[in-house]
């Protein structure tokens, strides 16, 4: 169920390449978001990615719905497509040899298990480089591996609250927000896969594996960054900022006569040109907004006198009229309309993918593009256990031992 994709920007007829990790294998024993999301980027530079999941139930992101499509949770389908899945018992002794042979042929394992756990069943770095010494074996933890909250679980929300994302989203005077995306796992997964991708190139010079460690509180903190150097500047503690960028002004988001208006007077020269459309040149002399310093020292002054003039027209009408005279603006837009985008379409980033269970499937695509080209494939993701017979096979296990496997309920 491979789906040919574009070889340039709206360029549809152009067959896929194949991707620049063709021929990589990649071990995934993770679950949840954070680590799927770094395998499926490898799969989709091309690396074969074989999904080891728990027989029955298998990853618990399966169950998160709704929203579900045609039945499967929408969550899953996101975060799992280009792999192959094996459905396996990894507390049985039988099924951590399974893991064990396939970690000796992969060229990367990623795994999000609490600290320790693998350990116990023989499968942690320091066993699994012993009869690899190439693997680039990558764990995602959510508060670290050392310290003292090492053994603490983690999940997006906690750690959005945990490193500060919440107190800084939101409204003054409302409650913690978390963001609508989950920032913190998306990013733990990319700097995974950023960090497979270095340590591969490496591994071309050196002829070895290498140990990567991240975990859901570096992203979170990470994420925090020029939050918190202000603080640490100016030992102010900075609250709930909504549409605001503390540094610039005006930044942020306006009401008008039917919808809000996103705004970004990134510099003086945009600002101007902004008081002109607008017809309020006095406030490019006025002493309170000659500079942005002054902008955002006075910034609650400045949004009362720029809204009065937004509410004249719609944020659609705005958005016309301002980006006509190159001020930087966006309607704040609903998802529907998201999908339905022009710009969207002209990117392909949602392609469609034929897919018998989910007959309308469409997926996002990546967000980037290498030599004109997204994923290098975009294979829907497996059923549990799809691939179970297969993968044993390649990993030297004749049918009758993989029907005793069965049997035994080590697989499934």
């Amino acid at each position: 169920m491979t789906r040919r994709n574009t070889k340039q920007a709206g360029d549809r007829s152009a067959a896929p390449a194949a991707g620049i990790l063709a021929g990589i294998r990649v071990l995934d024993l993770t679950r949840n978001i954070a680590g799927p999301y770094c395998a499926m980027i490898l799969g989709d530079l091309g690396a074969d990615v074989i999904k080891v999941e728990r027989p029955g139930s298998g990853d618990d992101c399966r169950e998160w719905r709704p929203p579900s499509w045609h039945g499967y949770s929408t969550t899953f389908v996101n975060f799992n497509r280009n792999k192959r899945s094996l459905a396996a018992d990894l507390d049985s002794a039988d099924g951590q040899e399974i893991v064990r042979r396939l970690a000796r042929r992969a060229d990367v394992v990623v795994e999000s298990f609490r600290t320790g756990s693998l350990a116990k069943r023989g499968l942690d770095y320091a066993q699994v480089r012993a009869d690899n010494p190439r693997v680039i074996y990558c764990s995602i933890t959510g508060f670290g591996s050392t310290g003292p909250l090492r053994n603490r679980p983690g999940y997006d929300p906690i750690v959005q609250a945990y490193s500060g994302i919440m107190s800084t989203t939101g409204e003054p005077g409302r409650a913690p927000a978390r963001t609508g995306p989950s920032i913190v796992d998306n990013g733990a997964g990319m700097w995974c896969a950023l960090a497979v991708l270095a340590s591969l190139y490496a591994r071309e010079r050196t002829g070895e594996g290498s140990r990567i460690e991240t975990s859901l509180l570096e992203t979170g903190v990470a994420w925090m960054g020029y939050h918190l150097l202000g603080y640490l500047g100016t030992g102010r503690v900075p609250g709930p900022v909504g549409s605001k960028a503390v540094m610039i002004a005006p930044y942020e988001g306006f009401k008008t006569r039917e919808g809000y208006l996103q705004l970004a007077a990134g510099n003086d020269q945009i600002f101007r040109r902004l008081c002109d459309v607008l017809e309020v040149r006095e406030l490019q002399s006025d002493a309170r907004f000659r500079t942005n310093a002054d902008r955002v020292a006075n910034r609650d002054a400045l949004h009362e006198l720029l809204e009065a003039r937004f509410v004249a027209r719609t944020a659609r009408e705005w958005e016309d009229i301002l980006l006509e005279h190159d001020v930087p603006c966006s309607c704040v837009r609903t998802l529907d309309q998201v999908a339905a985008d022009p710009q969207v379409e002209a990117l392909d980033m949602l392609p469609a993918v034929p897919y018998p269970p989910i007959p309308d499937l469409r997926l996002v695509n990546q967000a980037f593009q290498i030599n004109g080209q997204r994923a290098s494939r975009l294979e829907p993701p497996p059923e549990l256990g799809q691939h179970t017979d297969e993968v044993l096979a390649e990993c030297g296990y004749t049918a009758e031992e993989i029907a005793g496997l069965r049997r035994e309920h080590v697989v499934g």
